[in-house]
């Protein structure tokens, strides 16, 4: 953690930002300004006695000052006033030195909380106001969502992005963090408070991961419980869901009970679905422990079974708590398994930052730089919304996993999608054989297939139960060049057929 920068919490009146605030100053030892407080001090009146004996005018001058004071100074926790960054110039000061983290709260619960404090300047008018801050709060990068929320679990968030934590803007509003580092398995089981985890946790995993790191965990935690699975894509269906479904009856879980799904993106996507349905939703933690399912799976908040007819299509969005990737775990991970993860930090790669292409990062010793970067090409492309473009060779991998009945690893699947995809970018004239050809170069580096014998008819119509084709209609991802996507629809199938 950066111990000089300012932690600044802001947002709307109502949203907790003195309290959050109070509770992260006081875990970091550090002083806390309320600006507000600040303000009636040196003026001598409460701010609702500035506003009818000077103005709001004179008042936001005051704070427009005080900003500007609070800015240049180090290593404070700040709770700014309900409209201070508001102001682009106070947002800007504030953020170039310091992390701005903005609350937030639905209109319903401000209305509670205002309801008990009629006290506050504009309270009487803060429908309004809500409405008209809205832009300026959207545009601040990290946003926490309140509702519902103990102060606690607030003040951790914050203290994961002080941390140096990734964010995802969830489309929902809010967001959740992603801690990234070495040894957090154990960090946050030292405090599971902190994690938001002092309460009821059931940890679902599989047979593999079990012995090695959940038993444990499961230990470690204050009242937590242990459900295992079956290892593997073939037992990523609702026959495994009921089976979890009858374990957490069994065990009392209810609305409160946090479930962590630990393992491979299996488990990350069978367990997420469980948690968006099991009592209409409970909470969500990740904690992958496969390349794949750090920079892919875990990240985005799509989570699914398999039916036989085709991968992942009963399924919902369900966004996590956070996400904890510890790149310890990675020690444990075959060879075959970090190749299948290095399939997907390519694409990622490929449709947005080529720096990963570099031979010299594809080492477990890089492990942090890699998932931290593809991380964040995951996030960029999700909070935009075109979750599409993530896909650049999954309908062709989808289509070889449902045709071989998942003997085929997905990393490898993908793998031989990607290369199927830039054969179909180069026939449509986006991209040129040399760039092929250095798709096909990486692939092989990394030791990742190509190619495969399937029959083409069979993988065609594989390819056509996947869920991002609409009304029969295809929807592929495409190269456009190195670094940019594009999605493409209604190909003839003979053109598809042809890279087949």
């Amino acid at each position: 953690m950066n111990t000089a920068q300012n932690i600044v919490i802001t947002g709307f009146m109502g949203t907790g930002k003195t309290t959050v605030g109070e509770i992260v100053a006081r875990k970091l030892n550090r002083p806390f300004v309320d600006m507000d407080v600040e303000i009636e001090t040196r003026a001598g009146f409460r701010i609702p006695q500035i506003f009818r004996r000077q103005g709001e005018a004179v008042f936001r001058d005051m704070e427009r000052q005080l900003v500007h004071e609070l800015a240049l100074r180090h290593g404070l926790v700040i709770a700014t006033g309900g409209g201070a960054l508001v102001d682009a110039n106070n947002r800007q000061m504030m953020s170039q030195h310091g992390i701005v983290i903005c609350l937030n709260a639905s209109k319903a619960e401000i209305r509670a909380r205002l309801s008990e404090n009629q006290h506050r300047p504009l309270a009487a008018e803060w429908e309004a106001h809500f409405d008209a801050r809205l832009g300026a709060y959207a545009s601040i990068r990290n946003q926490i969502m309140t509702t519902g929320r103990t102060p606690e679990d607030i003040a951790a968030d914050i203290l994961a992005l002080a941390d140096g934590a990734l964010y995802v803007r969830s489309p929902e509003g809010g967001g959740y963090p992603i801690l990234i580092g070495s040894g957090l398995l154990h960090r946050f089981a030292d405090d599971p408070k902190a994690a938001g985890l002092a309460g009821h946790v059931v940890v679902v995993t599989n047979e593999t991961i079990a012995p090695i790191y959940a038993e444990n965990l499961v230990e470690e935690l204050p009242n937590a419980n242990l459900i295992i699975v079956r290892d593997g894509e073939p037992h990523k269906n609702l026959d495994t869901v009921r089976g979890i479904y009858d374990d957490l009856l069994a065990l009392g879980a209810d609305r409160r009970t946090t479930l962590l799904a630990l393992g491979g993106g299996v488990i990350g996507d069978m367990a997420g679905y469980v948690a968006a349905t099991y009592m209409r939703g409970i909470p969500l933690l990740q904690i992958p422990t496969t390349l794949l399912s750090m920079v892919d799976s875990s990240v985005g908040g799509k989570v699914g079974v398999d039916l036989p007819q085709g991968k992942n299509l009963i399924g919902a969005f369900k966004q996590p708590k956070r996400v904890i990737i510890d790149t310890d775990v990675l020690a444990t991970l075959p060879e075959l398994q970090w190749r299948c993860g290095m399939a997907e930090v390519i694409k990622h790669g490929l449709i947005a930052q080529p720096a990963l292409l570099e031979p010299s990062l594809w080492q477990p010793e890089e492990a942090a730089y890699l998932v931290r970067h593809a991380v964040q090409v995951k996030i960029d492309i999700v909070e935009a919304d075109p979750y599409a473009h993530l896909n650049l060779g999954h309908t062709f991998g989808h289509g070889i996993e449902k045709s071989t009945n998942y003997a085929v690893p997905h990393g490898e699947a993908v793998a031989i999608g990607t290369m199927k995809a830039a054969l179909l970018s180069r026939n449509l004239g986006f991209i040129d054989d040399d760039l092929v050809a250095q798709i096909q170069r990486i692939l092989w580096q990394i030791g990742l297939p190509t190619d495969i014998a399937l029959d083409t008819y069979r993988w065609y119509a594989a390819m056509a139960t996947d869920k991002k084709w609409q009304s029969g209609v295809s929807r592929l991802v495409v190269l456009k060049a190195l670094g940019e996507a594009a999605v493409v629809e209604g190909l003839p199938p003979e053109d598809i057929m042809a890279v087949l």
